[in-house]
């Protein structure tokens, strides 16, 4: 049975997906880098995690007074899988979109997707209209529900054992979907 969140989806092209996703992500475990900072990730330090992030994606670091420090690590402490709602309000603060926020919140939890606009356009593939809005937070919302329903959805075999992330896997797959 599909889920709610892959209704609409071209099922003979969401098998295709399956089928060559482990190709398409063969290479996934290569990235240095990714490893590195999933890795580092340890603890409870929210805004030592954000830095490190920050820095794998080459942001420009944050400067951000003590209560606004507060405000961030608390939204990220207090969000739940797989809502993003409260993540809305920190697009407030300069040079944060989704793209950053689900940036953030893939290496805090490992179960967030990172944003892409490329993973949007894998989606449509798929016939699931998935818009690419970094300063919408219910774009993210929806590519992080759609990305769940990948996950629920995915065969066993679909699914490769890689030691990363589902989110990361899916995420790279669409993003190579041809």
């Amino acid at each position: 049975m599909i889920p709610v969140s892959l209704y609409g989806a071209d099922e003979a092209e969401l098998d295709r997906f399956y089928s060559v996703l482990p190709q398409l992500v063969k290479d996934a475990y290569e990235d240095r880098p990714y490893q590195e900072t999933l890795f580092a990730i340890t603890g409870e330090d929210v805004i030592q995690h954000i830095e490190l992030v920050d820095s794998w994606t080459k942001q420009t670091p944050f400067a951000w007074p003590e209560d606004v420090l507060m405000e961030v690590d608390m939204a990220i402490q207090t969000v739940k899988y797989p809502d993003v709602g409260l993540l809305e309000h920190l697009m407030t603060l300069e040079n944060v979109d989704c793209v950053r926020l689900s940036n953030w919140m893939h290496f805090e939890t490992n179960v967030y997707p990172i944003y892409s606009e490329d993973a949007c356009a894998g989606l449509e593939k798929l016939g699931l209209s998935t818009p690419y809005r970094p300063d919408d937070i219910a774009s993210y919302g929806l590519y992080v529900q759609r990305l769940e329903g990948l996950k629920v959805h995915a065969p066993a075999e679909g699914m490769p054992e890689i030691g990363l992330p589902r989110a990361r896997i899916l995420q790279l797959g669409l993003e190579r979907f041809e």
